[in-house]
């Protein structure tokens, strides 16, 4: 070990002067609370994201393929192009529009879905999230969401009216159409806004209840790995191209993913703050060591240290502070995010945050972020007070002690 090395741990370590354990002990519990609380909030800031993400995976297509005017009756014509493409497993025309539901007292604003049953269950699997009754979109079945279900006091085989926007004209007026359909089964996406507004149905229902012919309002796409979307739509943009519009779920919760990540790197630069002020402990406690050791200073450079010499020793003792409050920071911070996680000891209201409980997931890159960056900070801390000490002139030190 280095003689400076050794010094610098003799310095900072040692209990002659209780003012100045103390001072040590409080630099590196700061630094400890500062590398927690900062790993435990990106871990938070991650997790709520991660956790959304799947639940939109779960409930959306991976990629949709969407016509810039209202007749996509060529979408047939695109089947080929699909199957070019390797990453793409399976994909379907839909009928996606807004209606109103009804019972004899309440009529509720749905999104109403068509869709080719035996494919959809490819897609997004809603015959293994049904809670009652079954999936059966044959003759006039539909399912519908269980809050919507409640809402309206539904259960399976009971009729739910739906209106439809589409109408016609009259000499007396514009007439919506009004169809009875038959509940077969009650879903549970574990999404609030589709529990309260879903109801699915077949496509040929769903084209003739919105007046559509043999329209659709898109094509929507299931790929191996939905993290790789936007990979995928520009292998598809080399065959479809305008008046067809391809959009991925990244794309349509795009101002969603940015706000999150605006937040997260926010709450980065405010926890960081923490370890900002414990810093100024640091300077503080180094100051004082130097004044405290300007005896051992002027011996140590009257037996051939130099400045540089002098300046590594009060550079260590901040970087072993720094390593020793990061390192244990670490440990606890990733302590706390297992249990919390592994136990999901944070419960949340869905009905607000579309999770029950919130889990908390760290990465490489925000470990590595968090120790380098407390350790830069640490580091930084240390050079004036190391310089100042370093600039001692042995004569004058001697002289005054």
């Amino acid at each position: 070990m280095p003689l400076y090395l050794k010094i610098a741990i003799r310095y900072l370590f040692s209990f002659k002067s209780k003012a100045l354990s103390f001072m040590s002990i409080i630099s590196i519990l700061g630094v400890i609370v500062g590398v927690s609380a900062l790993l435990i909030t990106l871990a938070v800031m991650s997790g709520f994201m991660w956790g959304l993400k799947n639940k939109i995976l779960q409930n959306s297509p991976h990629i949709v393929i969407f016509k810039v005017d209202n007749s996509f009756t060529d979408y047939e014509s695109l089947y080929p192009y699909l199957r070019k493409v390797k990453d793409v497993e399976e994909f379907e025309p839909f009928v996606y529009f807004q209606a109103l539901a009804s019972d004899r007292e309440n009529s509720i604003p749905v999104i109403v879905r068509g869709v080719p049953p035996e494919k959809d269950k490819k897609i997004l699997g809603l015959d293994k999230r049904i809670i009652e009754g079954k999936y059966d979109l044959s003759g006039r079945n539909v399912i519908i969401g269980k809050e919507l279900a409640l809402s309206l006091g539904l259960s399976v085989g009971d009729e739910i009216v739906l209106i439809s926007p589409f109408g016609r004209k009259t000499p007396i007026g514009y007439i919506p159409r009004v169809k009875r359909f038959r509940v077969a089964g009650i879903v549970d996406f574990g999404f609030f806004k589709y529990d309260d507004s879903y109801v699915g149905m077949n496509l040929e229902n769903a084209q003739k209840f919105f007046n559509m012919k043999n329209s659709i309002t898109g094509l929507q796409l299931k790929i191996k790995d939905p993290f790789k979307a936007n990979e995928v739509k520009k292998e598809l943009s080399k065959y479809i191209q305008f008046p067809y519009v391809i959009r991925t779920w990244q794309d349509m919760n795009k101002s969603l993913f940015q706000a999150l990540q605006l937040e997260k790197f926010a709450m980065f630069l405010v926890i960081t703050l923490i370890v900002l002020v414990a810093s100024f402990n640091i300077s503080s406690l180094l100051i004082t060591k130097a004044r405290d050791k300007r005896k051992e200073i002027g011996i140590l450079k009257t037996m051939g240290a130099d400045n540089n010499f002098i300046l590594k020793v009060f550079l260590w003792q901040g970087l072993i502070i720094g390593f020793i409050g990061t390192t244990i920071g670490v440990l606890i911070g990733f302590t706390v995010i297992y249990v919390a996680d592994t136990y999901h000891l944070i419960r949340l209201n869905p009905e607000v945050y579309l999770m029950e409980y919130l889990p908390l997931k760290t990465s490489l890159k925000d470990f590595i972020m968090v120790y380098i960056s407390s350790i830069f900070i640490c580091f930084i801390s240390s050079i004036i007070p190391a310089y100042m000490s370093s600039k001692e002139i042995p004569a004058e030190i001697l002289r005054n002690e």
